[in-house]
């Protein structure tokens, strides 16, 4: 059976830190991600990314010891691609992530990859996840077959800025219908094969304007997301807040299924509940509610704990 990633994982906020800069990168495990991403991609200057490369296996529990997950983004051209996953699969690290995916064929390759080295270097098999970031029309019409490629594939993710450029969209007020279209296909394919959507409805380059990128990550939220990537530490609460549970949800769906267990008590399969019917599925949509509350509020916990060991 396929693990459940939507249930069981929490990737609110995923912090992207270039690997080539240790001033940020020596105190990204302060800031309460739930993931930080080695980058070796987009932040990193071409001239920079092999050398950079050999800094990740020291780097992974520097940024890890505050409890979050670690990742690494990779290259995905043929010169690096090899090279770079050789260098972030160790000890330490939740996974790779993987941008500019096209088809199965790449998932497969890179897997077959990671299980030699998990075997090589005693990492779990099956423990390092992949994180698929669409970054092309190709890949994004590819979408559900990727998807189902692999059942270490734990999140699915549209590059916004690349995704646009390769489908020659401008993003604007004109076009945000039209663009609702491949964020939302995400989202139901992501669910249908039980993977984590993420992202924002918009773009994460917007990070200097804070109303702007809390409304995007709100509105993400509405639509079916479970978190989203960030480059400024200063944005990884806002994500925190914003694909949490609320407290009137949590109290709302906790009366939910307060009234439904009372007619079922009394034999009934239905009730009235602040004016409006509620069935089973009311119930069980509750009850997926708040027991992503409390798999959110235990990852909280775990990641307090691992700071207070450090002294923070």
């Amino acid at each position: 059976m396929e693990f459940n990633y939507t249930k069981n994982t929490v990737r609110r906020s995923r912090l992207i830190m270039p690997a080539n800069a240790p001033k940020f990168v020596e105190r990204a495990y302060l800031r309460n991600a739930d993931a930080i991403v080695l980058d070796l991609e987009d932040s990193v200057p071409n001239s920079e990314k092999v050398a950079t490369r050999a800094l990740i296996k020291d780097l992974i529990p520097v940024v890890g010891k505050g409890g979050s997950d670690v990742f690494v983004r990779v290259n995905n051209v043929k010169e690096l691609l090899k090279d770079d996953i050789e260098a972030s699969v160790w000890p330490g690290v939740e996974g790779i992530y993987l941008p500019k995916v096209e088809s199965t064929a790449e998932v497969h390759g890179i897997e077959k990859l990671i299980a030699e080295l998990e075997k090589k270097r005693g990492i779990p098999v099956g423990q390092i996840k992949i994180s698929v970031l669409i970054e092309s029309a190709k890949g994004y019409v590819n979408l559900n077959e990727i998807a189902k490629a692999s059942e270490r594939i734990d999140t699915l993710s549209i590059g916004n800025e690349d995704f646009l450029r390769d489908v020659g969209m401008v993003e604007c007020a004109d076009t945000y219908h039209a663009l609702l279209v491949p964020r939302t296909q995400l989202v139901l394919i992501a669910r249908a094969h039980c993977k984590m959507p993420m992202g924002l409805i918009g773009s994460l380059a917007n990070y200097s304007d804070p109303n702007a990128f809390e409304q995007s990550a709100a509105l993400a939220y509405k639509h079916g997301y479970l978190g989203a990537s960030c480059i400024h530490p200063g944005n990884v609460e806002v994500l925190n807040k914003c694909f949490t549970p609320g407290i009137q949800e949590v109290e709302h769906a906790k009366k939910v299924m307060a009234a439904f267990d009372e007619a079922v008590a009394a034999g009934r399969a239905s009730a009235t509940f602040e004016g409006k019917m509620i069935d089973y599925v009311h119930y069980e949509k509750a009850k997926t509610l708040l027991d992503r509350y409390a798999v959110v509020e235990a990852f909280e916990q775990k990641k307090q704990k691992a700071r207070e060991l450090v002294g923070v």
